[in-house]
């Protein structure tokens, strides 16, 4: 999902957890350090409704995050956040060390090959299965798919402010599109 203006997303809800109203939720952030008691983060619903919401216990559980939102304290209630992106403010953010990027800063880059410059396409998502590799996928000109590993012997080069990421591939990835 595109960031807005003023927000980035930090979290996507997966599912209710537990019969209290918790969420298991995607930590596209690293740690809780904003995920905190009484925090406040936007939760922009499939059907794009955006709701704002207070944290009332975050923990980490199996490499998921978990959280609790105040006056959401049953399975319905949780149901209703199902896929819900959570977002903060832009200007809440603090600034990361080199080398590390918010997840919605990459989304919208162009991947291009750093030996031909040959465009590969556009960074249109960006996720993190289980075993913590952040794959970008990324969309060329006739709408097909290639997952691409965030890894340094991979991308050699993301500069932010050219919306522009180098990569060299390995032999045959290309073929792999969908």
């Amino acid at each position: 999902m595109k960031e807005d203006a003023e927000h980035v997303t930090l979290a996507r809800i997966t599912r209710p957890r537990g019969n209290k109203g918790e969420v298991a939720a995607e930590n596209l952030s690293d740690g809780l350090r904003y995920f905190t008691q009484g925090g406040e983060v936007q939760a922009v619903l499939p059907d794009r409704t955006a709701l704002e919401l207070r944290i009332d216990r975050a923990w980490e559980h199996k490499g998921r995050l978990v959280l609790k939102f105040e006056g959401f304290d049953t399975i319905s209630d949780a149901e209703r956040l199902r896929f819900a992106e959570l977002r903060v403010r832009k200007d809440a953010l603090e600034p990361l060390p080199q080398g590390e990027y918010y997840a919605d800063d990459l989304i919208g880059c162009r991947m291009v090959d750093q030996d031909s410059c040959r465009e590969l396409g556009t960074v249109v998502d960006v996720y993190e299965p289980p075993g913590g590799v952040l794959l970008f996928s990324v969309e060329d000109s006739d709408g097909k798919e290639l997952l691409v590993p965030f890894a340094k012997e991979i991308c050699r080069e993301v500069d932010i402010e050219s919306r522009r990421i180098a990569v060299s591939l390995p032999a045959g990835m290309e073929d792999l599109k969908a």
